[in-house]
């Protein structure tokens, strides 16, 4: 069976990242395409032939794709889709059934799982979407399809039968170990010259899946209370060698929603990459519970050079009612010890959720002014499909239902109304913010010294807050 994956192309002048839920559209960083060279290393295993266009990462537009593919005949073709842009996305069906109207079209995406089969009704050159985990999905949809069987026993695809009624099966019964899946085929890659993270300067740059899930039970969040799977410290020093000897790879980004979630495991990757003396700087997002002064001094020694904390807010009053399940005092703590390790923190806080108000917003201040992050992102309260707020905005009547469906597959979220937070006019207090932090001697005084100890991070950080201090006019 002849096999084509394809990353798609970029949206404009940005670049298209397509893994998991994060379904995003950026300027700043070019992602390796993880989830598709996974697939094609399952794929490659059970000897299928496998050609790969990253077209995302080379800048390809659909009439190069065109004239690279045609006349190759291919049984099917694999390819992610970032939902906000939906309909350019699914040009690449109409492409693939105008050469050959009997290529199999399988789309993964994260958020178009709430909509299958108006996607499907839309969309008619596309044959197959998955709707779960894709490495449990990928190997019995490709065998179905060897076999020119029904995929009615394949749970977790929405897809149409031969008589073109849409089928949506129900969800997996079981779901592969991240550990147990094979190194991604990055050999072929052409090259890892065209990916970075934050600027040009971070290159050559990988994403790497070191786990995937969170067991938190965060009321906000799509992916809360999730099984977690994690590779053991073995098979990520496997996967960072390969990326050493393929691409001379010096800086990677393990995408992970808690990289720290077994302290063990953080330890051995540390010090196999210092025994190995693999030279590669590290960035990972973390909990503030889940860190401790020994743990960052190792993992600072190891390579790490920056740490995101999803702190959301410095009220215990909204952490308590997200369910975040930290304490203020944790989070302070840990922002210290990550300074005192000089890892550059970047904090993320949501603001407006359900009890927000003058007063809670001021205690967030407080925890600004007090821990002073090198990095400030700050996210206003969204509905998400799939969590427990979004429960609770549809029965209190939160949620705008006017529109389409489309309309809120590429929204993403759903618009609240009648929501008492929203009277804050968030989006001044997130201005406010970056202002507070930004324009702070003691930020500048705070922060020098990690910036000395990473100085490779000097010139891209420099450009990420020069467009940030332009846009809240500090000056």
């Amino acid at each position: 069976m002849k096999i084509l994956i394809i990353n798609l192309p970029r949206s404009g002048i940005f670049s298209v990242t397509r893994e998991g839920r994060c379904e995003l559209i950026l300027n700043h960083r070019v992602d390796t395409p993880s989830t598709l060279l996974i697939i094609a290393s399952l794929l490659r295993e059970k000897n299928y032939q496998i050609d790969f266009i990253d077209a995302n990462g080379l800048n390809l537009s659909y009439k190069t794709i065109t004239e690279q593919i045609i006349g190759k005949k291919y049984d099917c073709i694999i390819f992610t889709f970032a939902s906000q842009i939906i309909d350019q996305e699914l040009k690449i069906c109409d492409i693939v059934k105008k050469m050959n109207p009997l290529c199999t079209t399988i789309g993964i995406s994260w958020y178009a799982k709430n909509y299958s089969n108006e996607i499907l009704l839309e969309f008619s050159n596309l044959d197959i979407l998955v709707i779960e985990d894709p490495f449990s999905v990928i190997e019995l949809v490709i065998e179905g399809l060897s076999k020119n069987e029904d995929l009615v026993n394949v749970g977790g695809i929405a897809y149409r039968d031969k008589n073109n009624k849409i089928i949506i099966n129900p969800d997996l019964n079981s779901r592969k170990n991240l550990n147990d899946l094979p190194i991604p085929a990055y050999d072929l890659l052409t090259t890892f010259k065209p990916y970075y993270i934050y600027s040009p300067y971070l290159k050559p740059y990988a994403l790497v899946y070191a786990g995937k899930g969170c067991p938190f039970g965060c009321r906000y969040c799509n992916v809360s209370r999730t099984k977690y799977s994690g590779k053991s410290a073995e098979n990520i020093i496997k996967e960072l060698k390969l990326l050493k000897k393929l691409g001379n790879i010096k800086y990677v980004w393990f995408f992970d929603e808690i990289f720290t979630i077994n302290r063990k495991r953080v330890i051995k990757v540390c010090n196999r990459i210092i025994e190995e003396k693999l030279k590669i700087k590290w960035l990972c997002d973390s909990r503030v519970d889940l860190v401790d002064k020994e743990l960052l001094k190792l993992m600072r020694k190891a390579g790490c050079i920056g740490i995101s904390y999803g702190v959301e807010s410095g009220s215990q009053e909204i952490l308590d009612s997200m369910n975040k399940g930290i304490t203020v005092d944790a989070a302070e703590n840990a922002l210290k010890w990550t300074k005192e390790a000089y890892i550059p923190i970047q904090l993320n806080l949501l603001f407006g959720y359900e009890g927000e108000s003058k007063k809670t917003l001021k205690d967030s201040e407080i925890f600004l002014r007090t821990t002073l992050p090198l990095m400030l992102q700050i996210a206003p309260m969204l509905a998400l499909e799939g969590t427990e707020f979004m429960d609770k905005a549809i029965k209190k009547g939160w949620i705008n239902d006017e529109h389409d469906w489309k309309m809120n597959l590429t929204s993403i979220h759903k618009k609240l109304i009648n929501y008492e937070p929203n009277d804050l006019n968030l989006r001044e207090e997130m201005k406010r913010f970056r202002k507070i932090l930004y324009s702070n001697p003691k930020w500048w005084f705070s922060n020098m010294k990690t910036m000395i100890k990473n100085i490779r991070l000097f010139l891209p950080f420099m450009g990420i807050f020069v467009k940030r201090v332009q846009s809240i006019n500090i000056f």
